[in-house]
């Protein structure tokens, strides 16, 4: 108990009073956008606008991440805190749309599933907003709580708001993200009235089509986009609020159909990581609902709305490096020099593992969350006040070598295989070509 109330008083003793550092680096570990919009400036736009090939291409990624990094920040400050209210309000849930119960919706979703104690879920989330001996939240959920007198119908209305938010959001995301690249290439085209890869300009000229074709494959891009952000986001939204509503005791293991076996899979392990899907302060999606939005929409929207193969390839290549790097990139490079700092420094920065796990079992292991550091009853004072200095300045250290990686490394490649891609496409074949049926002899005229 003395441990415990030792741990406390550390907070008064950190050595980042004033700036709070530390502070800064426990809300950007746990505000996803935030981290990634650090990743997008400081890796896929101002590096990789100076490693373009022509001054369009790096103004088309320069427009592409300021939008982005506007848009991405703005969604959850503007537009969730009003879908929130309006949900709850509309389900009857608060009364007005300034009610104090609104806070409610950042009840876990740990505590809505069916096994959960939801009481216990409002205590804890009364207690965070209630400061200084007030009792309002507390109050507030109390009565949503009485009112209701029924425990399983207001985890089901709860859940069913928290689901149209998390569609709402989805689509509103989705479509912006998809509508960001249209913005650049129009703005490239209406400024060159070239229709193709800006980054190809200087290596070759444009392959000519009609106009009606041109309208013909643009009208179809857009239908596709915007069905890639609709039917996604109700599809993952609806399946979310599915698994986390299931007991997962009654989910049959012995299914023989493959398709709703794989689908009970699916569900299973959304009811076993409900916190995947939270919302950060009821406003900032979590890693898995991003990572959702980016796999089953945005990528998809990106190569649709490609002007040519050139570019495509380069969206592909570059999008599929980016989430390697993003999400698996500050992961990897932060569990091995947090490993390395706990061994040498005597840190406790990564999470507990077992004893008898090798080296690569420990690749599971995870930082420590930095915000619920100060419950942490394992440490000394000293020991977490060390551990708080270390770990953040990993954090950082992780974070801005991924965005090196991402900004140069992988730019440089494409560039690479652009003008090699390029150079193929373009080259005379050779007359010899023609006697070995390589091709035509109308294919070598017109080449």
């Amino acid at each position: 108990m003395v441990l415990i109330m030792d741990c406390k008083k550390v907070s008064n003793t950190l050595p980042f009073k004033g700036l709070s550092i530390y502070n800064a680096t426990a809300y950007v570990q746990d505000h996803t956008l935030i981290n990634r919009g650090i990743t997008t400036l400081g890796g896929s736009t101002v590096p990789q606008c100076i490693m373009s090939n022509n001054k369009y291409e790096a103004q088309e990624r320069a427009i592409m991440g300021g939008v982005y990094f506007v848009a991405s920040y703005l969604t959850p400050i503007l537009l969730i805190p009003l879908y929130n209210k309006h949900f709850l309000k509309n389900k009857g849930i608060t009364k007005s749309l300034e009610d104090v119960g609104k806070k409610i919706i950042q009840v876990p979703k740990k505590y809505l599933t069916p096994e959960a104690d939801l009481k216990k879920g409002l205590e804890e989330t009364a207690k965070r907003f209630d400061k200084n001996g007030k009792t309002e939240c507390k109050d507030a959920f109390n009565e949503i709580y009485q009112r209701y007198n029924n425990p399983d119908k207001l985890k089901k209305d709860l859940l069913s708001v928290h689901e149209k938010v998390l569609m709402t959001d989805y689509i509103t995301t989705a479509g912006m993200w998809s509508l960001i690249p249209w913005i650049a290439t129009e703005t490239t085209e209406h400024r060159t009235k070239r229709r193709d890869f800006s980054a190809g300009f200087k290596l070759k000229e444009e392959e000519q089509k009609s106009q009606a074709q041109l309208r013909k494959s643009k009208n179809n891009k857009i239908l596709w986009n915007i069905l890639f952000c609709v039917i996604p986001g109700i599809a993952f939204s609806k399946t979310v609020t599915k698994g986390l509503s299931t007991n997962l005791s009654k989910i049959t293991k012995s299914e023989n159909n493959i398709f709703k076996k794989g689908f009970n899979n699916i569900l299973k392990k959304i009811g076993q990581n409900p916190s995947n899907f939270d919302y950060m302060s009821g406003t900032n999606m979590s890693k898995t609902i991003y990572a959702a939005i980016w796999v089953l929409s945005s990528f998809p929207a990106k190569i649709i709305s490609s002007r040519d193969a050139n570019e495509r390839r380069d969206r592909t290549l570059r999008d599929v490096g980016l989430f390697t790097m993003f999400f698996g990139g500050d992961f990897l490079i932060n569990n091995i020099a947090g490993r390395i700092a706990d061994k040498i420094f005597g840190t406790k920065i990564m999470e507990s593992s077992d004893k008898n796990s090798n080296f690569f079992q420990n690749f599971k292991l995870k930082l420590r969350n930095f915000r619920k550091l100060e419950q942490a009853t394992d440490m000394t004072p000293e020991l977490l006040k060390k551990t708080k200095s270390i770990g953040a300045g990993l954090y950082w250290f992780s974070l801005l070598t991924n965005t090196a990686l991402i900004g140069f490394a992988l730019p440089k490649f494409l560039n690479k295989f652009l003008r090699y891609n390029i150079k193929k496409e373009t080259q005379t074949p050779d007359i010899t070509q023609i006697a070995y049926n390589k091709i035509s002899m109308q294919e070598f005229l017109e080449k």
